[in-house]
């Protein structure tokens, strides 16, 4: 990477409407001696693991450039049309590209999977890839093992010769399978085979090559599961399974239902925990492979940090959330709501499990962290949402520092960071101070709630998310000075709750007695056709008119709960209450 690159930043690459252009920091300004894209059909693009590779696809040429004395120059252009997927080998020496597969009548299929030599841009090796689920081999990072699933069975490569397979995994009805991150000699693989006829799904985990039945290190078995997503840590010991299905036979669920597993290498397996039924909207290991969080349930959304056993280490209550994401340094971890939600951002300092700060990217479609571990990039993007496209660049503190934003028909389809080798950035000091930005030139949207003529000026009672929990530390030290306002506003709630319960409750006890009274009068009376005569009529009285009284006040707090304005009369009548059950009380002794 350039000195420029590391003393600033990385660079940020877009693609969208007019084109692929890489834009170099700190003012994002077209990086130097890059030639920008004006294609309108820039499909696809993928950073080199190490950052000084950068390939795209506009569908009529392959380009792919390098980093070279500062300056990103195209080296390679390759004549292969429609390409919609591509990605980087980890040592960069390899490009691996993805067309749809098509038959024409007449002539012999074609192979649709291609490896190019990003040295030379010539081709190394085609393969017939029907489906683009697993369409990308994977490789060790060393690159000495490459392997791609075939016909339902996985086969294996060594030593870059892509013309013979050196092992297979031999398992009846394998549909999916995953390779550890890791190198040669230490290399791990899961399988997947759905369930038939009754029978649950199961993975298993191997140590390549050592592929028998007798030599399975972990065996994990489900039911409710048609797919699976694997999620390793990058120390390739542990993988998550997202399993899901397309169905919710309970009714739960118009999606279908989810759940999430764990394997270890060490043959551990279980089931994670998760403390609240719903939909699991996004599950993310830390870089450095010690911990993960999930964020998941029924809106407002839970989220929670594990560790490699998959046990709970902290709870970040609930909350307008559907991703969370740690920084390439692990220290700390943003949990978010974006797409269909406001875009409000929590940052935790994941060490000292407290909140660093709150602010938010309203209509961000996507969120991605700088690899210095301390900006992240939000994007509005098509065709998720077609207007007000661009992208801002925000400090952890919840600073902007940065904002692009398109014109109107201009369409922003991506956005994301230059990567970087591991290891540049080291880590850094969190401060909950905030740092100095700029003023966002979009008019911010108004945070109150629309009161019609007659409810403003009152206080409204009306909550939004009763549900709503605390982050675990704020439970265990719920003092006022202590509290966010968010925490001491649902403190009060609770309290006003439990005050509301309590009244009720002695208005009940006051009306059991009076029926209790009644009865005994009823029960005292010889002409059981005339019951109630022998009962004392001016006391009876006394007690219709203070139960009418109470009634009304229970209108009148219905109407103060909806955000209706009362008259100063009728908040003076609600001051009675308390009296009035006192009142009624007595009457029934």
């Amino acid at each position: 990477m350039s000195l420029g690159s590391v003393s600033g930043g990385p660079s940020l690459v877009v693609r969208g409407s007019g084109g692929l252009c890489l834009q170099a920091p700190p003012d994002f300004a077209i990086h130097q001696g890059f030639v920008p894209d004006l294609a309108k059909s820039v499909k696809v693009m993928a950073w080199s693991r190490d950052g000084k590779g950068l390939a795209w696809s506009n569908m009529g040429t392959v380009q792919i450039a390098r980093e070279n004395d500062g300056k990103f120059v195209v080296e390679h252009t390759i004549s292969q049309t429609k390409v919609y997927c591509l990605a980087w080998s980890p040592d960069s020496t390899l490009l691996a590209t993805w067309e749809q597969y098509t038959t024409t009548a007449g002539q012999q299929p074609q192979p649709n999977l291609h490896l190019w030599n990003t040295n030379t841009g010539a081709l190394v090796k085609s393969f017939f890839q029907k489906k683009m689920k697993n369409w990308c081999p994977m490789w060790s990072l060393d690159e000495k093992i490459c392997s791609r699933m075939v016909n339902n069975e996985v086969q294996f490569y060594e030593d870059s010769n892509l013309d013979a397979i050196a092992h297979k995994i031999h398992l009846a009805k394998v549909s999916d399978f995953s390779m550890a991150p890791g190198n040669s000699k230490h290399t791990h693989v899961v399988t997947y085979v759905p369930g038939s006829k009754g029978a649950p799904s199961f993975t298993r985990l191997y140590q390549y090559p050592s592929f028998d039945d007798k030599q399975v290190l972990a065996n994990k078995s489900f039911f409710q599961a048609d797919s699976v997503d694997f999620k390793w840590n990058s120390l390739g010991n542990t993988v998550l399974l997202l399993t899901q299905s397309e169905v919710d036979k309970t009714g739960g669920s118009y999606y279908g239902k989810q759940q999430l597993h764990y394997m270890s290498t060490k043959g551990d397996t279980g089931m994670v925990g998760l403390a609240k039924e719903g939909p699991i909207y996004s599950v993310e290991w830390s870089p450095n492979g010690t911990l993960f969080a999930a964020v998941y349930g029924f809106m407002p959304a839970k989220a929670t940090m594990f560790n490699t056993k998959a046990e709970a280490v902290f709870d970040f209550g609930t909350g307008p959330r559907n991703i969370a994401l740690f920084n390439p340094q692990s220290s700390l971890l943003m949990i978010g709501g974006f797409g269909n939600l406001r875009g409000h951002i929590q940052m935790w300092d994941v060490a000292g499990k407290s909140i660093v700060s709150e602010f938010d990217a309203p209509d961000s479609t996507d969120v991605k962290w700088c690899p210095d571990g301390q900006r992240i990039l939000t994007t509005t993007c098509a065709p998720r949402l077609r207007q007000g496209n661009g992208y801002k660049v925000w400090h952890y503190s919840g600073s902007l520092q940065h904002e692009k934003n398109f014109q109107t028909g201009d369409e922003l389809w991506e956005g994301d960071w230059q990567t970087v080798k591991q290891g540049t950035y080291e880590q850094f000091h969190i401060s909950k101070a905030k740092v100095s930005g700029i003023k966002t030139s979009q008019p911010m949207e108004s945070k109150q709630a629309y009161r019609p003529p007659g409810a403003r000026g009152a206080k409204s009672t009306f909550k939004l998310h009763d549900d709503d929990e605390d982050a675990e530390n704020i439970k265990k030290n719920n003092a006022p000075e202590n509290m966010s306002k968010s925490a001491l506003k649902n403190k009060k709630r609770k309290e006003a709750a439990k005050n509301k319960t309590t009244t009720e409750k002695d208005k009940e006890d006051a009306l059991a007695a009076a029926a209790t009274m009644n009865q005994n009068n009823n029960q005292k009376n010889n002409y059981q056709g005339a019951a109630g005569l022998l009962a004392d009529p001016d006391k009876e009285k006394k007690i219709r008119k203070v139960n009418d009284k109470l009634a009304k006040i229970d209108k009148l707090k219905a109407q103060l709960a909806e955000g209706k304005a009362l008259e100063k009369n009728q908040l003076d009548s609600l001051t009675k209450e308390a009296g009035l059950l006192d009142e009624l009380k007595a009457l029934t002794i």
